[in-house]
Formats: structure tokens, sequence, C-alpha cells
């Protein structure tokens, strides 16, 4: 539950104003001061072998001229960088953007290095760069020094130092092709800016501790990678999770699903590190974070053991607790409650319970809302079936699905918006799909409705004559609801009847997004639910 709620608190920061970072520049005081107090909360997950120095190396300011927007978050990560040594006293940081740093005899004095999403050509020197006293030692001209400077870098790794690539410093030097090897992939792409499901693959990596071998969500700019990359090659330690994050995106290029995140590798005696983690500021004040790039440095400079052995195999993904296969039904539906507890889900404890083995959720005259009340399921969801059984006593209730989380610190208003399923006491809403306060009503029971690409919606036909249909629903009892959603296309059943079905191009559209049970704002009432299963299609 830790992790979760950090990973929530990192978005919530991003939406709220602690945007990705875009150029190079100071960074606010406040931010600074979050940095340090953050890194106060971490420690050396083993006691340094011998004093150590790592160079924090930045993009320098040439490329950063030409191009701001190679900054990403520089100064922010940084100032972490900077904070995490100092706190935790695993190592001496030195920042640096001067290509003489890399000079045989100036790289020696260092442990390891880490690429702070430092980005562009930055080995070919510069004309001022040519004047520099340990550069000139080089070579007669700037081919010459760079050929230097490539060999001093490769032989620091390969003799015993270390490499961390954070974010975009794997899409340096792309006209270099030893480093593209060295760190085993090109950057491709970023199709996702927004909150993805992580997969820990190998739980027992130190460095995975962090995060306490556990999966969790992540807000941030998240990469794919194309060649070289190897899993023949590398030890992924964390993947892109397909079905706990928006698949619908645009400019996915890989077709094998395989969307590493972070490896590790070695290189002759020395050791690489890579992880697509650091666009988002706010990601360098959270103390997790802190402690997955200390341990990083750590490993790099050669006191936290940890294995690089390729493992060519991805490993089969086991099924989360609560969500094992279900005996009786098709392959591939999972249990989303276990009958007893509200694992997995978050909500109101005081309106959320269990209750005759099902989930409940109850208001009365003194606990009236102000505003409707939701239980939300841990996971997002895309194209899905959902089954389960609703009993209803009073009020109105629903099935949020593909739903919105409120920007942090709105404090008027629901917390969800987006698509339900609807049903209540009334009758007037059951079997309806409504999108609260995007579209509104998208079907009423017993129609057949498309919406086009220009956001028109259109009756084209019927599943039945509402009232008739709402004869199928037995009131105060047990009913069967199912929702199927598969891109535009949504069909809601309820006791095996059809209530309605729609057909939805409006790019528009919510495509993504929350699974929840909802308690409304009214008369006091009492709804429950159990038998909650789900299959991704």
């Amino acid at each position: 539950m830790r992790i979760r709620r950090i990973a929530l608190l990192i978005l919530a920061s991003c939406v709220v104003g602690l945007l990705c970072c875009s150029i190079r520049a100071e960074i606010p005081p406040h931010h600074a001061q979050e940095i340090r107090q953050a890194a106060q909360a971490i420690k050396a997950r083993v006691a340094p072998k011998k004093p150590r120095t790592v160079l924090i190396w930045n993009t320098p300011p040439h490329l950063m001229d030409k191009d701001p927007h190679k900054g990403y978050c520089i100064p922010y990560g940084e100032e972490a960088m900077k904070a995490i040594g100092q706190a935790s006293g695993a190592f001496k940081p030195v920042a640096s953007d001067d290509l003489a740093v890399y000079a045989p005899e100036n790289l020696k004095r260092f442990d390891a290095i880490v690429l702070n999403n430092a980005s562009g050509a930055w080995i070919t020197p510069t004309a001022a760069d040519l004047a520099k006293e340990p550069l000139k030692k080089l070579g007669s001209d700037a081919q010459a020094i760079e050929r230097a400077l490539r060999k001093s870098f490769l032989d620091f790794i390969a003799d015993g130092g270390g490499v961390v690539c954070i974010h975009f410093a794997i899409a340096a030097n792309r006209h270099w092709p030893e480093f593209k090897e060295l760190f085993g992939a090109t950057f491709t792409g970023h199709p996702w800016t927004e909150e993805v499901g992580v997969a820990i693959e190998e739980p027992d990596h130190p460095l995975a501790a962090a995060f306490g071998g556990k999966d969790f969500r992540i807000a941030d700019e998240i990469y794919e990678y194309g060649a070289p990359y190897d899993r023949s090659k590398l030890r992924v330690l964390m993947s892109l999770d397909p079905a706990r994050t928006n698949m619908g995106v645009r400019w996915i290029s890989r077709k094998d699903g395989d969307f590493a995140l972070t490896w590790v590798k070695s290189h002759g005696k020395g050791r690489v590190f890579n992880t697509s983690f650091g666009h988002m500021t706010a990601l360098y004040s959270n103390p997790q974070m802190l402690q997955f790039y200390l341990d990083a440095i750590q490993f790099a400079a050669g006191d936290l053991e940890a294995p690089t052995a390729p493992r060519p195999d991805r490993p089969a993904r086991k099924p989360a607790p609560g969500t094992q296969p279900v005996p009786g039904l098709e392959p591939g539906f999972v249990s989303l409650f276990d009958g007893k507890t509200l694992d997995g889900w978050e909500g109101d404890r005081s309106i959320w319970s269990v209750e005759d083995g099902a989930i409940t959720g109850k208001t009365t005259a003194q606990t009236k809302l102000k505003e409707n009340n939701f239980l939300v399921w841990k996971d997002q969801v895309e194209n899905f079936e959902l089954r389960l059984k609703f009993r209803l006593e009073g009020g109105n209730s629903g099935i949020y699905y593909r739903a919105r989380k409120r920007p942090a610190g709105q404090t008027k208003g629901d917390p969800l918006i987006g698509t339900q399923a609807d049903f209540d006491a009334s009758g007037r809403w059951t079997g309806v799909i409504m999108e609260y306060l995007l579209r509104d009503v998208l079907a009423e029971r017993g129609q057949k409705v498309v919406i086009d690409e220009a956001g028109k919606k259109q009756v084209v036909g019927s599943v039945g004559r509402p009232e008739d249909l709402l004869k199928v629903v037995k009131p105060g009892q047990w009913n069967d609801y199912t929702v199927i959603a598969k891109g535009g296309h949504v069909v809601l059943t309820i006791n095996g009847a059809t209530m309605c079905e729609l057909d939805d191009r409006d790019p528009k559209r919510l495509v993504h997004g929350w699974l929840a049970l909802q308690v409304h704002v009214g008369p006091p009432m009492r709804v429950q639910f159990k038998d909650i299963y789900l299959r991704r299609l």
C-alpha cells in the first residue's frame, strides 16, 4: 500500500504544478528544499568500501544553447544527486559539464559517473574545448581528441568504474556506435507521459529493493527502446506492465510487447545501469525514487553487489494476490474481490466495508454525502469484460470504468469523472451508459447508439422496450451485471438481458482509466457487490 500511495503522490504532484522540466535553469528554492528533505529519509544500503567520488555529468552549455529542450530536469537531477550523496555519506558528488573532465588524468579520480539526462553529442569537443590543456594533450585535432575521449570513457568503465544512465542520457552521442552498445539500447520514443504500471521482473534483486520488490505505478515520461536492445545481453529488472497501462496511446513501435524500463549489465570489470525514470520533477523529491538512485550509484561505484548476468527470457508473470484465475469461468478471468477484505481497493472505510461476504457501500442520515463516493480498484482498465452481482436498497449506484481522477487540490466535485454503467432504485438510470461531467448520457436503456467521429449521437436501433427490460431487474435482490468494453463498443447486460449497446467513434471518448464502485449523494442507501470478475480483452 505504501508503494501505491507514493506513486499516486508523484502523479498528484505532477498534475498540480510540478511539471516536466524542459530547460536548464536554477530550480526554485522551495523545490531544492523539498529535495534535500526527501534525501534525509534515505540511507546507504551498504557502507562504502572506501571513500567514493562520483561525477554528475550534465549537458554542456553549447548543446543547451542549441536546443534548450535537451535540458530535461538536469537541475533537479543535479540537486538530487548532490543531496543523496551528502545525506547518505555514500559518495562525494562532483557536478560538471566541462568535457575536460573526461581526460584520463581527470577521470581516474572518480569511482562512477551519473549521466544526468545529459544529451546531445557531448563527446565531440568544441573549439573552446580544444584550447583546454588536458585535452590539448590528447591529440592534434578535434577528431583525434574525440577518439581519445571515447577511449578514456570506455576504458574507465572496463577497468572497473561504473555508469548510471538516467532517462534521456541514453539518447546522447547517436553518432558513436560503442556508446549505444555500452548501454544496450537506443531511445526510440516516449509513448507514455502519464501514470503507468511497472512490473518488477526480479523482486529479489538489490536494485529493486527501493520498491520492496513489488510492482508499482509511476507517473513519468516512459520510453520504449530499440536496437541494439537484446535481452540476451542485458539483465532487465523492471518493465512496463501492459495490463496496468494505457496501451491505446499513439506511436508505440514495438510489436513484441517488451518494454524494458530498468536494466543492468557488465562492461569489462565495470558496471552499467540504465533507467527510463527521471523526467518529472516530482520524482526528485520522492524518497523512494532517491533511494532507487542511491542504490544504483552504490552499485555503479562497486559497493552494492548485484548480479548483472543477462537473463534472455522474460519471467512468467504471477497473478497478484486476489487476482487468481477463477475456476469455472473462461480463461483470462480473475477475481477482484476475495470475499473477506477490501484488499486491492481504495476508498473511505466509513462508507465502504465488507458485510455478509460482499463489498458494501452504505450511507445513513448521519453520514449524508456532499459528493458521490467511490471505491476504486487498484488498476486501470481499457478493453475488458466485467462480471459482478449487485444488490441495491434505495438510492443510486453504478460501475465507473475508464474513469479519470480529478486533479489533487480540487476540493469541489466528485473525485472521479467519466463513464459509468448505471443502476438505481427508481429504475430511471438502470442499464444506462452515462459519461458524468463530460458527454452526459451516451445510451439509454433499450437503445443501440452510434456516436460518430464528430461526436454526433444517433439512436440506430433497439435492444428492447425500456419498460420490459426493467422488469428483468430484481429490486432488493442479487442481480448479474456484465459490462463488455472493447474499443468504442460497449454492451451492458443485466440478468442475461442486453440493456443497451454503444458504438462510440468519438476521438474524445475515454479509452483507459479507473474502475470503481459508486455510492451516490441523496437519501440513505445500501449497495452491495460480490463475485467480481474481470477479463482483459
